[in-house]
């Protein structure tokens, strides 16, 4: 026995709602799901293009659907006839339109009237429906997909509400995408994580009734998140968001959204950002507790916005970068190098005075650096693999930095040294320049 899909709700629908291009009762009504006028002739031409079966009851009336073909410059088009009357609408209106599109219309526009109900009847159960406007259609494979995903596309029944505020709702999210607007599915992405599924009543939409654009929903829902004061949500989210979509969004803009709940999950921990999380896995592995590995984004944007409470560690754009690792003890033949190289170093009447700290650097190409705030000299571990020569240019170098305060590749800097070598010769020659 056939299955069919009915939609139903209060009211009689005016059947110049199918004959009427562009005519909308809703435009101005913030309220409605719908205010375009275009769906509603759209699904029946999609329906009439496809010979699916389907039927529209206003109260007792059953509104009559058909065609007649016509000639367009020697192309025949099948123009749509309403209860016989002719009309300017063919079946290739809504040329790219899914199944899912004529559920999301007819449904859409039954909440906006009220009373709306989604249930599946058999053949015998396809009448009117006294005071209702009744849309009945035939259970294809197609629409059979859709009824068996439902909550994909309509949010109304889901029961994994995690937080709801002013209409809007999070809910679990999955391996796909999923955003609806007023309880509606508005986009999927099916091949992406999601830490969860939004449905939010302030997403602009365009005819199809899809997001407009993804990138506005992006900054919005990102600020959304930020603001959000509930536990669970944050918490949920730190947790997933290295695996799902929401890892690439701008958490760094506008850091003075972040609620406090932020602050106060995570100022025990130091944060590692996932980019260079496996520079510091040693570091982490002797205590994993105390660490939270997330985006380098959002460390960055946490750390604008809570400067004394959240700690980062790695290369983040914010207070003081963190770019090397230090290593903690030298091996024996390390240990010899360097003392080889300072020693060397003294019997030129060369003298280093400053601490010698030897780090791994998050950028690898980079051998040495003056930390003149500590007046350190840093070496790269990397210089022990290069030999001892490498070892004494990169002692003198970081040395002189520390010296003149001057920094790299500063004409001042490159001056400096070409003033030295020259007194070298000065001194080697016995004539003075």
């Amino acid at each position: 026995m056939k299955k069919y899909i009915k939609i139903e709700s209060f009211g009689v629908i005016d059947v110049n709602a199918f004959v009427l291009i562009g005519a909308s009762s809703k435009r101005a009504d913030k309220s409605k799901i719908g205010f375009f006028g275009s769906g509603l002739k759209y699904s029946i031409s999609f329906l009439l293009r496809n010979k699916i079966d389907f039927k529209v009851f206003a109260d007792y009336n059953e509104i009559q659907f058909d065609t007649e073909p016509v000639l367009f410059r020697d192309i025949e088009f099948s123009t749509i006839k309403v209860n016989g009357q002719l009309t300017s609408m063919t079946t290739d209106m809504g040329i790219d339109w899914l199944h899912w599109f004529i559920i999301r219309e007819l449904y859409c526009n039954a909440i906006d009237e009220g009373g709306h109900q989604i249930t599946i009847v058999t053949e015998q159960d396809v009448k009117p429906l006294e005071g209702h406007t009744v849309f009945y259609i035939h259970v294809t494979p197609e629409f059979q997909s859709i009824v068996d995903k439902w909550d994909d596309y309509i949010s109304m029944n889901r029961r994994d509400v995690l937080y709801e505020s002013k209409g809007d709702r999070i809910f679990t999210g999955g391996d796909r995408k999923i955003i609806y607007r007023k309880g509606v599915q508005c986009h999927l992405t099916p091949s992406s994580k999601s830490a969860y599924h939004y449905d939010m009543s302030w997403i602009e939409i365009n005819e199809s009734r899809t997001i407009k654009y993804e990138w506005q929903f992006n900054d919005k829902i990102v600020s959304y998140l930020k603001k959000c004061p509930d536990l669970h949500v944050v918490a949920g989210l730190l947790n997933l968001i290295n695996e799902t979509w929401e890892k690439e969004l701008d958490w760094e803009s506008s850091p003075q959204d972040f609620h406090q709940v932020w602050c106060d999950l995570l100022s025990e921990f130091t944060l590692v950002p996932i980019e260079n999380g496996g520079f510091w896995s040693e570091i982490i592995a002797k205590q994993p507790e105390h660490y939270k590995v997330l985006p380098g984004r959002l460390c960055t944007g946490l750390k604008f916005a809570f400067p004394n409470e959240i700690r980062v560690i790695g290369n983040v754009n914010c207070g003081e970068e963190v770019k090397w690792r230090v290593i903690d003890e030298l091996n024996k033949r390390q240990e010899s190098l360097l003392k080889d190289c300072i020693e060397f170093l003294k019997l030129s009447d060369y003298l280093i005075t400053h601490e010698i700290t030897v780090v791994d650097f998050i950028n690898k190409r980079r051998l040495g650096m003056a930390d003149l705030k500590n007046k350190k000299i840093l070496l790269s571990v990397k210089l022990f693999d290069m030999g001892r020569k490498e070892i004494v240019s990169a002692l003198i170098e970081e040395n002189e930095h520390l010296i003149t305060g001057f920094e790299d590749e500063t004409r001042e800097f490159q001056n400096h040294f070409i003033g030295k070598y020259i007194t070298a010769l000065e001194e080697k020659t016995g004539k003075y320049l």
